[in-house]
């Protein structure tokens, strides 16, 4: 196999510079792309040069995707182009570090108990489900019932269980 001459070398690294890919060095070079990571393997030099040349390609796509992007915000024409916007921003996150922002976990929930209602809801008589676990209370709050001339009428008992339905999903032992 022959190896890429000095031209050839310089005109793939130049077209990795302009798009950012093996492929359009291998056009620039008028040579295939096997052919050129082949010689990224023999060569140590070539194979740094490449590389440089392939991330200063990705940086003058991003740099030029963020000048699409400017000139939409800035002077936006009267009529948008939103495939060219969408490849500009996608080509900014992919190759502008925090482009997008970064994300952050807030917080963790585990969902133990999936809760059905919170309206408390008459008790139906079902055949076919099996009859649902209710959940224990930690207290019962009682409020005695008076009439006006404060006489006890009687007293209604308000627990967990009328506020809250729900069906264990993972049972803590």
């Amino acid at each position: 196999m022959s190896r890429l001459s000095h031209d050839a070398k310089e005109q793939a690294l130049a077209g990795m510079r302009l798009l950012g890919t093996k492929k359009a060095g291998a056009l620039a070079a008028n040579t295939s792309i096997e052919k050129l990571n082949e010689e990224i393997k023999k060569s140590a030099v070539f194979r740094k040069r490449a590389n440089e040349a392939l991330t200063s390609g990705k940086s003058n796509l991003a740099d030029n995707a963020l000048e699409v992007i400017s000139t939409y915000a800035l002077k936006p024409p009267l009529k948008t182009d939103r495939n060219q916007l969408t490849a500009a921003i996608a080509l900014c996150n992919a190759f502008i570090p925090g482009f997008r922002g970064a994300t952050t976990v807030q917080g963790k929930i585990d969902h133990d108990v999936r809760v059905i209602t919170a309206v408390p809801r008459p008790k139906y008589e079902v055949l076919d489900n099996p009859p649902k676990k209710m959940l224990k209370s930690g207290k019962d709050k009682s409020v005695r019932i008076y009439d006006d001339k404060g006489q006890y009428i009687g007293t209604k008992v308000e627990t967990v269980e009328e506020a809250i339905e729900g069906e264990v999903i993972k049972e803590s032992e």
